[in-house]
């Protein structure tokens, strides 16, 4: 485990950018995590070799809210299913939450998520994601726009009833895991069809379809907003319909430029769900765990297609590099990256701060 993004090679000038360019009027967003509860997790069933060192590590689901300064335009974004900031919010951003964490009370769980919730203790639950934006001064049931989310595993699905007015949208394929489960592949593999909102909730057509474009190392990104500021990135292997964002930010602190016409700066950073549980996958400092279920004698992975999520955690890696060799900003955070929340706490980079 280490910081939150890989040491790269010097950048040189002969090494293209894997990121889309900037439009002459490009629009950027702001990322502000936010803890949505915490689990504890048994590192070996994570990562290969066994970490004698760290038996489980407690962590935190994260949501991000990002905000867009305008939001979709009616006219161009490819997805009929994004809603249009309302006309009464014209002078707010257009608020988008990538995942929502943990319920905030065990009860709202059906009784097998709860048994298997009890399996990773000491958790804590609550006050929410709803609750810590609205003491930040938002109000999720009317100012959250769109919730995307990852996948749709316990851990990051959270409370969709309290944002009243938001659409939802799922990646390829995760429909079908909410209707007909994926056959008791472990105790977390549990799935409640009504989890969302019926006539709110939509899913990202599949990438045989037109939307779906190469970049960089990911062979199919939808561009969300139309504009090349947050892509959704397919990236299966950890349950079907699991997806990512890549968003485009501002950098910290953006150098001036000597061409006046020329667009600022741009920061990437992915939101990878969970493509990876710990950052020494990144590294290559470990392998995908598995471990052996002590009532049927079967092996288990964290991840449903162990060769996928190999292949997904390899293109995180590979864009990490190609970025750095070509004197790109990237960061990369999952879902459940303790190290790195906590110094993103230090940092003030946590709701309502920004990263």
């Amino acid at each position: 485990m280490g910081p939150s993004s890989l040491p790269s090679p010097l950048p040189t000038t002969s090494t293209p950018s894997p990121f889309p360019p900037p439009t002459p009027s490009q629009p950027k967003v702001t990322i502000s995590p936010l803890a949505g509860g915490y689990i504890t997790l048994p590192t070996n069933s994570f990562v290969s070799p066994p970490d004698d060192n760290a038996p489980s590590r407690t962590v935190p689901s994260l949501s991000f809210l990002i905000s867009h300064p305008t939001g979709p335009r009616t006219d161009a974004h490819p997805l009929s299913i994004l809603p249009p900031k309302p006309t009464t919010a014209t002078s707010r951003p257009y608020h988008v939450l990538f995942d929502l964490g943990l319920r905030k009370h065990a009860s709202l769980y059906p009784l097998p998520l709860q048994r298997h919730l009890e399996r990773r203790a000491p958790h804590a639950l609550g006050p929410g994601v709803a609750a810590q934006l609205r003491a930040g001064g938002l109000d999720p049931a009317v100012d959250v726009d769109l919730v995307v989310i990852s996948h749709v595993h316990y851990d990051h699905h959270g409370d969709p009833e309290d944002f009243a007015s938001a659409r939802f949208v799922l990646g390829p394929g995760a429909t079908g895991v909410l209707a007909g489960g994926l056959g008791g592949a472990g105790s977390h593999q549990h799935f409640d069809p009504s989890t969302f909102p019926a006539g709110r909730t939509f899913e990202v057509p599949g990438v045989q379809g037109g939307l779906w474009r190469p970049l960089g190392p990911f062979p199919f990104a939808l561009d969300l907003f139309a504009d090349r500021s947050v892509y959704v990135i397919h990236a299966p292997g950890h349950l079907p319909g699991h997806i990512s964002l890549l968003c485009r930010t501002a950098p910290p602190s953006p150098s001036p430029s000597s061409d006046p016409n020329a667009s600022a700066p741009s920061r990437w950073v992915l939101l990878a769900g969970d493509t990876y549980h710990d950052r020494r996958l990144l590294t290559g400092a470990k392998n995908i765990g598995t471990w052996m279920d002590a009532e049927s004698g079967e092996e288990h992975c964290i991840h449903f297609d162990r060769a996928a999520a190999a292949v997904a955690i390899g293109r995180v890696r590979q864009m990490l590099q190609l970025a750095g060799e070509a004197g790109e900003e990237v960061e990369a955070v999952a879902a459940h990256e303790e190290e790195w929340w906590e110094e993103a706490r230090k940092r003030g980079r946590m709701f309502p701060g920004k990263m």
